[in-house]
């Protein structure tokens, strides 16, 4: 390898260790999925100076929503 870097994505890692992270478990598969969840994140575009300050301000007070989406 040429490169000077190596890069690993997490989820092989995951399915390389799943035995030990789940141990005494018979392990039948390893699947990635995402979950999209309704964030309720309320901004008036048009009542702001500032968009992307206002949105900064207000992600760390949202609360996770309900489950809308599971992708597998």
């Amino acid at each position: 390898c040429d490169s000077e870097y190596s890069f690993v994505f997490l989820s092989s890692i995951l399915h390389e260790f799943v035995h030990e992270l789940f141990a005494g478990m018979k392990v039948l598969g390893c699947y990635q999925f995402r979950v999209t969840r309704n964030g309720n994140l309320f901004v008036d575009e048009e009542a702001v100076k500032n968009l992307r300050a206002k949105i900064q301000g207000e992600l760390p007070q949202r609360h996770f929503g309900d489950a809308v989406r599971l992708e597998v």
